[in-house]
């Protein structure tokens, strides 16, 4: 092999080795996956367990087909918290829309969580389909 040939090979391996810390910071601040398709911001102060409650409340106390569900995209572009004795009160707003459907109304789904040792639903509605809260 050629002494060029040498140099370009391990000036790559070099560069590439290089990037390699950078790579692992950036992983290290990736968001871990979550099991809620309800997109939060990322500054959200919404712990993820409260998240995840959040959209099986959805998939569970809303009248959503199957497909339908699949199809919709989540936002919560509304989300209030506050400190009620020893819990935190969550009021979330959230946008269901399709996205492949711009010109329809997108629905709203309003839920307020209360994380005080567990989470509960304490309040449910939507403007698209129904949604129920369970019986006290």
């Amino acid at each position: 092999m050629k002494p060029q040939a040498v140099h370009r090979v391990g000036g790559g391996v070099l560069r590439l080795a290089s990037l390699v810390p950078v790579l692992w910071a950036l992983v290290g601040f990736a968001a871990a996956p979550i099991d809620s398709r309800i997109q939060f911001p990322g500054h959200t102060n919404v712990p993820r367990a409260v998240q995840e409650f959040a959209w099986r409340v959805i998939e569970t106390r809303c009248n959503y087909q199957s497909y339908e569900e699949q199809e919709r995209s989540f936002w919560a572009y509304d989300v209030k918290t506050r400190k009620v004795g020893t819990g935190v009160v969550y009021s979330i707003s959230i946008l269901s829309e399709l996205p492949w459907k711009k010109t329809a109304v997108p629905g709203t789904i309003e839920m307020t969580v209360v994380a005080d040792g567990g989470i509960r639903l304490t309040a449910l509605k939507s403007s698209f389909v129904v949604c129920a809260l369970p019986p006290s």
